[in-house]
């Protein structure tokens, strides 16, 4: 937020909550659709979100007075990378393109994070100029952990400005609903969490409102366990969801996992965003990194959706157009809970593992070397989700098997020869050669699996989990 909006700004105040006849306020809720990468809602004069239809098409005559909002998210101007997406510039202008051709003027725009890629002020700026090209009212965001890099969000503030006495979280009122913005990205040094002072005004925030004024939540990191093995959750957010269970219409919209997902508690509605940037894997398959595909495949992972709800009737018709073939559609099918996930193949693993969870590793005389290179060996795990890299490491007479896996998001490090140090290339966090965190913003040491020698040779138990 910046100045000339307030402190914990307030746009717009109403009171009109009204029922609308034939429909349910969770039934409103159901309603969204795509433009570009963003998501756009239609909500009523009474504050409730209401049927979209096909945005596409030409808009039946209105039959009140209601408005609509875009979500975009994970632009990560300043990334650059072959076989991904070398034009991060050009896909967030197509996605602008299509939200300017709405039929209905979006009056807000939320940002839900990674603005920048590098926190970088030439890639803000850049951001700034491309998302000031879109005709509303409006924008606010919220940051991303790309974007608190080198200097904990400074450079961010200095663009996009803070709500509430600098803090990064603040709430506003427009035509009867509630808004409210969280920073759960890492601006206050503890990526995935909110923190007892957030949860602690969020209680004070909702307190002076009536239970059925509709909330819209929006944050940068998902408010629900999407998959935290890779740290796709918000740790204590279940402090915050029982103070948001009491309304009658609640939804909550994040970003960061480049893809869509979705999940109902109660009458809280959560929804994940697809990036304009790149995709990234579905939970449990394989690594959580921008993954390289055919050139022709990129704009077919990202589009705009539309979503129709029909008065008296159950449910809502999801669709999803690409950007790649605007004249392709399909209909998404829900996705599953990450427990339903299907797993990814092992079958290229370098090493097998038996009954009990034990790879042979070799003779330890493979890992003379170790002791100041570390050595990577590609091993399958027994539950059948994916592979691990281990870094042995040799010191003295035992012997370490470090996970590739950083403990702040999930991607994998490398070994930096030159430097002597494993780095991360997601985020700069840093490890020594015995996996301790040095730098960045990596909470814990690398994981590290069990080891044994046995015979003069190196056992590495992967059953389960290595151990942080």
């Amino acid at each position: 937020m910046t100045e000339e909006s307030g402190r914990n700004d307030r746009v717009e105040s109403s009171n009109q909550q009204d029922r609308v006849e034939g429909q349910s306020r969770r039934g409103f809720l159901k309603c969204m659709a795509w433009a570009g990468t963003g998501l756009v809602w239609t909500v009523s004069a009474g504050g409730l979100l209401s049927a979209c239809g096909d945005l596409t098409a030409t808009p039946a005559p209105a039959t009140d007075t209601g408005f609509t909002f875009v979500q975009i998210s994970d632009t990560h101007i300043g990334f650059n990378s072959p076989g991904v997406n070398t034009d991060v510039p050009g896909t967030t202008k197509q996605a602008i393109d299509r939200i300017n051709a709405l039929p209905q003027r979006p009056a807000l725009v939320l940002h839900t994070g990674d603005v920048s890629h590098n926190s970088k002020a030439e890639e803000f700026d850049l951001a700034k100029q491309l998302i000031g090209g879109i005709k509303t009212d409006k924008v606010f965001y919220v940051p991303g952990e790309h974007d608190l890099l080198n200097d904990k969000g400074a450079t961010y503030r200095q663009q996009f400005g803070s709500g509430s006495a600098g803090k990064p979280w603040y709430s506003m009122d427009y035509k009867g609903v509630h808004f409210i913005a969280l920073s759960n990205a890492g601006e206050l040094d503890a990526f995935g969490m909110l923190g007892a002072e957030q949860i602690d005004w969020l209680k004070k925030d909702l307190a002076g409102l009536k239970k059925d004024t509709p909330l819209i939540v929006f944050a940068h990191v998902p408010l629900y366990s999407v998959y935290p093995a890779w740290g796709w959750e918000t740790k204590d957010s279940a402090q915050a969801m029982s103070l948001l269970m009491p309304f009658s219409a609640v939804t909550v919209l994040n970003g960061h996992i480049h893809q869509v997902l979705s999940k109902v508690e109660g009458n809280i509605n959560f929804y994940t965003a697809y990036a304009t940037a790149f995709p990234q894997h579905k939970p449990g398959v394989d690594k959580p990194n921008a993954y390289k595909l055919p050139a022709n495949e990129l704009l077919q992972s990202i589009g705009y959706r539309t979503v129709n709800v029909i008065p008296g009737k159950p449910g809502a018709a999801v669709t999803d157009t690409p950007l790649a073939n605007p004249t392709s559609v399909q209909t998404v099918v829900p996705a599953a809970t990450p427990s339903a996930v299907a797993s990814a193949t092992t079958a290229a693993a370098g090493l097998t593992v038996n009954a009990a969870g034990v790879v042979d590793a070799g003779p330890v005389s493979e890992f003379s070397g170790s002791a100041t290179k570390p050595q990577s060996l590609n091993l399958a795990l027994l539950d059948g989700k994916s592979q691990a890299t281990v870094f042995v490491v040799q010191q003295g007479q035992e012997y370490l098997a470090l996970s590739d896996i950083c403990t702040h998001q999930g991607c994998e490090v490398n070994w930096d020869a030159k430097n002597n140090l494993f780095q991360c290339p997601c985020h700069g966090s840093q490890y020594d050669l015995t996996g301790k965190n040095i730098a960045g913003p990596a909470p814990r040491p690398l994981p590290r699996f069990k080891t044994e020698v046995v015979n003069n040779r190196l056992l590495i138990t992967v059953t389960g989990q290595a151990n942080a």
